[in-house]
C-alpha cells in the first residue's frame, strides 16, 4: 500500500469519528485528469466557490474538508439546530497505474448528531466531482435520502 493511501485511511477514520460524518454518507469517486496536487487544488477551489468554509485540510496527505450551513429555510423549520453540510475531498494515488482518483464524501452534522447528506450536499459533491475529474466514470455509494 502506498504511504499516501494509508495516511488517507487514517485521516478518513479520524474525520468520520467524533460526530463528523457518521451515519450513512454519500461518497463519489472518479479518476482525475491532472496530478494529485491539481485535483486537490481544484476541489478546494470548488468548495470555496460553492460557499463552504474550509474547516480542515492537508495538502501533503491529500485531503480538504469544507462545511456550509444548510439554507435558512431548513434552519428556520428546525429552530435551535446548527446543521451544516460537510464535504470531504480526498485524493487517492495509485502508484501501479500512475493515476489518481478524487473521492468526495458528503454528510450532515449538527451539534448533537450526524447523518446522511442533504440534497444540497449531494448536489455539491457531484458538482465537485464533475468539475475536477474525468466524471464519465463516477462511482457513487451511500445514502440517497435527504
Amino acid at each position: 500500500m502506498h504511504p499516501r493511501t494509508s495516511i488517507l485511511a487514517i485521516v478518513a477514520a479520524a474525520l468520520t469519528s467524533g460526530g463528523c460524518i457518521m451515519g450513512v454518507p454519500t461518497s463519489m469517486q472518479a479518476t482525475v485528469p491532472a496530478g494529485p496536487d491539481d485535483a486537490l487544488g481544484c476541489a478546494t477551489h470548488q468548495l470555496k466557490s460553492l460557499g463552504y468554509t474550509i474547516a480542515a485540510g492537508d495538502s501533503k496527505i491529500g485531503f480538504v474538508r469544507g462545511e456550509k450551513h444548510l439554507p435558512t429555510v431548513e434552519r428556520w423549520l428546525l429552530p435551535g439546530t446548527d446543521e451544516r453540510d460537510v464535504l470531504t475531498a480526498m485524493v487517492l494515488a495509485d502508484p501501479a497505474t500512475g493515476k489518481s482518483a478524487l473521492r468526495v464524501t458528503a454528510g450532515v452534522r449538527n451539534q448533537d448528531d450526524s447523518g446522511a447528506p442533504s440534497k444540497y450536499g449531494r448536489a455539491d459533491a457531484r458538482a465537485i466531482v464533475a468539475a475536477c475529474t474525468e466524471h464519465a466514470a463516477v462511482d457513487e455509494q451511500g445514502s440517497t435520502s435527504g
